[in-house]
């Protein structure tokens, strides 16, 4: 495992839900969201022996006020909220620029940042991430996560993740295009209040498979979304997407919040107690 700094903090120069709204807000159209392609890194995570709410905090502090690159989108923080995840005891986090040029450049810069290092090494028993492992995605997400509403001001979040595959020949494009009538068929079913939004990952290395990621304020919130789903989305919607993809019967759980919002960079998150 390599300490989360050493990865993360590209952000310097750099992670779901997220949580990807940074950069858009509920008045640009579906369409104006959809042509929005960010370029995500997902980084796989685990906590140390000094891992606490308390230190997360003072480790999440000091690291944005490294923050120093303007390509920097935004960075969110998921940990495992089920056992029945795909990877287990691992957390993530998210990373958003808008090209893998700027994210490439970031990268190189942070590896010679000396105050950088030395918060890698202040905080390495808070928290490791493996950097060699993480992966590259292009990412769209149709709906703001103010559309139902805002999400909490601790920058809390709950998501639920389905690991998905296109069918043969299928394409990126297809699923793209599938979100126009996805989004609308959700306004016009009860979502109120819940904070739903959604986000879809491309693999940048494997065009068989994505991630679809729905987001809301709270777990209640995401049990309302999916009765909502099932009650009047469904029905015609899901044949749609069954031409050109399918997903795993068990989505992954997380608890996420928001580390880093270019759009407001004197937010800090409140993490809930252990």
């Amino acid at each position: 495992m390599k300490n989360l700094f050493n990865f993360v903090l590209p952000l310097v120069f750099i992670v779901s839900c997220s949580m990807e709204e940074t950069s858009s807000n509920s008045e640009n159209t579906v369409e104006d969201r959809l042509s929005n392609i960010y370029y995500t890194e997902f980084m796989p995570c685990t906590s140390g022996p000094d891992y606490s709410t308390e230190n997360l905090t003072k480790m999440i502090a000091e690291w944005q006020k490294l923050l120093t690159n303007e390509n920097l989108q935004g960075v969110w923080g998921y940990a495992p909220a089920a056992d029945t995840n795909s990877v287990p005891n691992t957390g993530w986090w998210e990373v958003q620029w808008a090209s893998k040029e700027l994210a490439d450049q970031a990268w190189s810069e942070w590896v010679q940042n000396k105050e950088a290092n030395e918060w890698n090494e202040k905080y390495a028993s808070v928290l490791q991430c493996d950097g060699e492992a993480r992966n590259g995605f292009n990412s769209v997400f149709p709906i703001a996560s103010s559309q139902y509403s805002e999400l909490p001001d601790s920058g809390y979040f709950y998501s639920e993740v389905h690991l998905c595959e296109f069918n043969d020949g299928s394409t990126q494009e297809e699923a793209i295009a599938f979100l126009s009538g996805f989004t609308e068929a959700v306004s016009n079913a009860d979502y109120s209040d819940t904070s739903y939004h959604l986000g879809n990952y491309f693999y940048t290395d494997d065009t068989n498979g994505f991630l679809w990621a729905n987001f809301t304020n709270s777990e209640a919130s995401m049990n309302k979304a999916n009765i909502s789903f099932e009650e009047s989305v469904r029905e015609s919607m899901f044949p749609i997407f069954s031409e050109f993809a399918s997903c795993g019967d068990v989505p992954d759980l997380y608890h996420g919040y928001t580390l880093y919002n270019a759009e407001n960079k004197e937010f800090m998150p409140t993490f809930m107690s252990n």
